[in-house]
């Protein structure tokens, strides 16, 4: 899914896209955040791993175990050093350049709601909650937005026949070949998500995620940002974890 030159531009303006939000981001200055912009050029972002590497590669190598899983094209990071530990056993810092192209979706609302509309082309992304447009916008506040919430209920039985169909390929007992349609469904929007920013020009994405382990009982909105562009972060510098 994407937007061609000559198609209508997914703001709805009626234009077409090269004539419209194609060209938006050398018009318009990003509008970012005190939170996101106090931490530009600054080496205050993490990323959790099991993997050892001296540089970043966009789309990031395939990790061993994760055959069956939907493939990301983006790497992710915090400011949150404790929330990135949950990730790995090791535990890169790197800091974000001012220079990339940055959509923040808690600060530019219109930058937001233009890629919610990218996003919502998607057929499958059309029957979740997560484009709904108080629940796109809220989400990127509290993390809900990158927790998949279906609107169809069609779609419990369209997931029940997925885990089926890979149970019957794989000989994975169901409730495990479910965990990981499940898992999949979570990190197929969060793709969906990171490839159409990308498309409408951006290098990297900011907004929230959820996160329920660090503190028992409570729900907390951990930062988060996504990179899709080399060049947009330092080198990793390996820290104790």
């Amino acid at each position: 899914m994407g937007s061609n030159r000559n198609e209508p531009c997914p703001c709805g303006s009626g234009d077409k896209y090269k004539k419209c939000c194609l060209n938006q981001l050398t018009k318009d200055e990003a509008i970012i955040s005190s939170e996101l912009s106090d931490a530009l050029d600054k080496p205050c972002w993490y990323h959790g791993t099991d993997q050892s590497f001296n540089a970043w590669k966009l789309p990031p190598p395939k990790k061993p175990g994760e055959d069956l899983l939907v493939q990301h094209t983006a790497i992710f990071f915090t400011i949150n050093r404790d929330f990135a530990k949950e990730a790995g056993a090791r535990l890169a810092r790197v800091s974000l350049s001012s220079n990339a192209r940055l959509l923040d979706t808690v600060a530019d609302y219109a930058a937001s709601e233009n890629l919610r509309r990218e996003v919502m082309r998607n057929p499958m992304a059309s029957r979740t909650f997560n484009v709904n447009h108080d629940y796109w916008h809220e989400g990127w506040l509290t993390g809900n937005v990158l927790r998949v919430a279906y609107n169809d209920p069609a779609m419990s039985a369209h997931l029940d026949e997925m885990a089926s169909d890979l149970a019957a390929h794989t000989g994975l007992p169901f409730d495990a070949a479910y965990s990981v349609v499940g898992h999949n469904s979570a990190r197929g929007l969060i793709e969906l998500i990171c490839v159409s920013a990308k498309r409408l020009g951006y290098d990297a994405l900011y907004g929230h995620e959820v996160d329920r382990h660090s503190e028992p009982g409570k729900t907390i909105a951990q930062p988060w940002l996504a990179v899709m562009s080399n060049g947009v972060v330092s080198s990793p510098e390996w820290i104790d974890v």
